[in-house]
């Protein structure tokens, strides 16, 4: 059994580009973004997810007039053994769930695969769902409709896919309906498009840095940075256990031990609730993500 009383599902949906950066240089890319290391496919590792989690919750918790030491007790706290604890909180990496494209089918569509579909399954049943559909298979050039209303030939960046002979049943419609509220349009593509696209239809932008006494550009200073674009859908596990904290009533804190679904409430409606930054340049507006939790009783709903 996976270590965790508590399992919530978070679904991200980019409003803004997300810079989650690699920490070397790809090709011609300067500030590559993660990637898995077997498929290529886009992540944001799980240190930088509860990094977000625990400053998220920390400012949150101090405006509602929270506990100051709440977010040690939770998310952890390092020090010398006898004062440092881990915490009550486990995150998976964001793996991506549907990527947009630009096609002529106005504005855009997204994409998916039946190899992002079988890790879905898996994450699904981890979090008690039992009734998961089967998972189709799609030719290289064909296309299955998941999501929204497209018919014919669409054109994905540079290549083409057809629709399949078979459409889909309901049950991924319904799944991503409830996952992916915002999404209009989702294809289904075979592995091969999908691994394709997310590799070479991601956002790259151009950097550089101004002299503040001439305004004019630094020499060496540009610099092409990659972004997973907006509109992108990612998702991970948080698993929520009893407090490790030393800081209980029974060691002399004096406080109340929290169990796992009061962390999990703490930290899903009292902390990140609906909208979280990731990754680098926050600055500049990046890394903005609408936040939607999914609890295990909430799947046996939909």
């Amino acid at each position: 059994m996976l270590w965790g009383d508590e399992k919530r599902l978070c679904v991200l949906y980019a409003l803004t580009p997300i810079h989650a950066g690699a920490g070397q240089a790809l090709k011609a890319v300067d500030l590559p973004i993660q990637r898995e290391r077997h498929t290529a496919w886009p992540i944001v590792q799980a240190s930088g997810i509860k990094g977000a989690l625990r400053d998220w919750c920390e400012t949150a918790w101090r405006k509602n007039g929270l506990d100051e030491g709440l977010v040690d007790r939770i998310f952890g706290k390092a020090g010398e053994q006898q004062q440092s604890w881990a915490g009550a909180i486990t995150v998976t990496d964001a793996k991506i769930l549907t990527f947009p494209v630009r096609s002529q089918v106005s504005p855009f569509v997204h994409i998916t695969s039946p190899a992002v579909l079988r890790r879905l399954s898996e994450d699904l049943g981890l979090m008690g769902k039992r009734d998961i559909p089967p998972i189709e298979s799609v030719s290289k050039d064909k296309y299955v409709t998941l999501k929204g209303e497209v018919t014919g030939d669409v054109i994905l960046e540079d290549i083409v896919v057809r629709p399949a002979d078979h459409q889909s049943d309901q049950g991924w419609e319904k799944i991503f309906a409830s996952l992916a509220p915002d999404v209009d349009k989702l294809l289904l593509v075979s592995d091969d498009a999908f691994g394709y696209l997310v590799r070479n239809a991601t956002e790259v932008q151009a950097h550089i840095a101004i002299k503040h006494d001439t305004g004019t550009t630094e020499d060496g200073s540009l610099r092409y940075q990659e972004y997973l674009p907006t509109d992108s859908v990612l998702y991970f596990l948080a698993l929520f256990a009893d407090e490790r904290s030393k800081l209980t009533a029974g060691e002399g804190g004096g406080q109340t031990f929290l169990r796992a679904r009061e962390i999990a409430e703490r930290v899903t409606t009292d902390g990140v609730s609906a909208y979280i930054q990731i990754g680098g340049d926050f600055t500049l507006g990046k890394g903005i993500c609408k936040v939607q939790w999914i609890s295990p009783d909430d799947l046996a709903r939909r």
